[in-house]
């Protein structure tokens, strides 16, 4: 167990990293150790926040840490944005959160098709950037979500159609390994740890940048579209449409249904990514009435700008998560699950600044043949697993009070999710990483052969386990057995 007072710590930590550490008390250790996503987060108190902006200092802070955290001395955390909202993720009680935020630069080749991302970016400020030269890549929906997380995670993109999840456009990785050696993983160098970071979390070391393919950035027409609640059947029918029978590869979308200040719509968020207004195959979806119009936001934009829009519907500092499963289409199925969201929600709905929403993002058959083109992930779904969607479930609410109950509410609700879909046999095996909810066994829903590859892999870049033991947060591959 970590020792907040171990002088032995703070004496390694100094020597590395000089006045890059920040310690309990102080105003910037309280201002940065606030600044997460989710209350849980921010409520954990590590013993040292530190700082690195060099590879250099990394791959000196995980030689000198290295045998207090083998020796079950020090516990380590490894932040980028703080974007996954369940406590203990990205920060860690009384032991050592290195917080990558530091790490800036998006830099093009020469030539402009590939860009090199620090860890230390968001998705806003890569777009920004690449505008600027009339590109952009296959990055996430929310622009002031972190890049590191999320690559890692996998990734949907509104490009995801067309290019598979956003880490199938990720070409080579620069990590930290648990020795304190920098290894370059791509197609080529280390294509084992290029497979498994593409979906393997924080597992295997320390991300310090990527590379993606950029690609020219024109016109997106999309936006939101807010429907009355009593279109959420046909909203339904709509969306099962789209994910089985759908050939556009340019579309893009969620749908949901939500709850919030004591009303509920539903929603569906829609992209055509070459600019096309009004599509044919997104016309099931701009067709359906009654829409709320004066809520509605579609039009031409840009990707920075449509990426700008969704990062207002989320706040940091609020008590918040995600629970995710993943299904076959089933509007039978589905049209149960959102009357038990409905039942769930009168429970729950008395609590605080309560917000709850029930969506569902589709993974079509062409979204997963062509990650399948782009060399595969540690995810290793099957192209002939699909189409799927991906649930998600999304309560936010204001007062610690109200934890234990929705907590227990939601436990139950995906629970109740996971048990109908099986029943019917329409259950997939994985949960999307980027959703995914704390108890949840993330890689072991990657499948037996690709479990045994990430084992093969992290025997191979860190034979004693540093990620496994000394990082808690995230999440493990599973023991053997599971």
């Amino acid at each position: 167990m970590s020792n907040p007072r171990n002088p032995q710590i703070s004496d390694v930590l100094t020597i590395v990293l000089k006045d890059s550490i920040l310690l309990p008390g102080t105003e910037e250790y309280e201002k940065e150790n606030g600044s997460y996503f989710s209350a849980f987060e921010n409520e954990i108190k590590p013993s040292h926040i530190v700082k690195p902006t060099s590879v250099k200092q990394v791959q000196d802070l995980i030689v000198a840490l290295r045998p207090h955290v083998l020796s079950g001395e020090c516990r380590l955390a490894i932040r980028g944005h703080g974007h996954t909202p369940f406590a203990g993720s990205a920060n860690v009680q009384n032991g050592v959160t290195i917080d990558m935020r530091g790490f800036k630069g998006v830099t093009l080749t020469e030539d402009k098709s590939v860009v090199q991302i620090g860890v230390g970016e968001t998705w806003t400020t890569v777009y920004a950037e690449l505008e600027k030269h009339g590109l952009t890549v296959a990055g996430g929906r929310v622009g002031r979500i972190g890049v590191a997380g999320f690559i890692l995670g996998g990734g949907l993109s509104m490009f995801s159609t067309r290019m598979g999840f956003a880490c199938d456009s990720v070409i080579e990785f620069e990590v930290v390994l648990a020795s304190g050696e920098v290894a370059i993983a791509n197609a080529g160098e280390n294509a084992g740890l290029w497979n498994a970071l593409k979906g393997g979390l924080n597992n295997f070391g320390i991300l310090t940048s990527f590379k993606m393919k950029t690609f020219v950035s024109g016109n997106i027409w999309g936006g939101i579209t807010y429907y009355m609640p009593d279109t959420f059947s046909q909203l339904l029918q709509n969306a099962c449409d789209f994910v089985c029978n759908e050939t556009d590869e340019d579309t893009h979308i969620m749908c949901s249904a939500g709850y919030g200040f004591g009303h509920q719509a539903v929603t569906c968020v829609m992209y055509h990514t070459r600019g096309e207004e009004n599509p044919p195959s997104l016309q099931r979806f701009t067709a359906l009435e009654p829409q709320i119009k004066q809520m509605g936001t579609m039009r031409t934009s840009t990707h920075l700008g449509f990426c700008e829009e969704l990062s207002k519907f989320s706040s940091d500092g609020l008590r918040q998560y995600w629970a995710s499963i993943t299904i076959k289409p089933d509007i039978s199925l589905m049209e149960t699950f959102h009357q038990k969201w409905q039942e769930t929600l009168d429970t729950i709905k008395d609590a605080a600044g309560f917000i709850f929403s029930f969506g569902f993002h589709p993974l079509t058959k062409a979204l997963l043949e062509n990650s399948e083109k782009a060399g595969g992930n540690a995810k290793a779904i099957s192209p002939s697993d699909g189409p799927l969607f991906v649930i998600l479930i999304n309560p936010i609410w204001t007062l610690p009070e109200d934890d234990n109950r929705i907590f227990a509410a939601v436990d139950n609700l995906v629970g109740e999710f996971r048990a109908l879909a099986s029943e019917k046999g329409l259950l997939h095996r994985y949960i999307f990483p980027n959703y995914a909810y704390q108890k949840d066994d993330i890689i072991a829903g990657y499948g037996e052969r690709s479990v045994s590859r990430l084992r093969e892999t992290s025997k191979k870049y860190d034979p004693e386990g540093m990620f496994q033991k000394g990082v808690p947060g995230g999440f493990k591959l599973p023991t053997k057995g599971t």
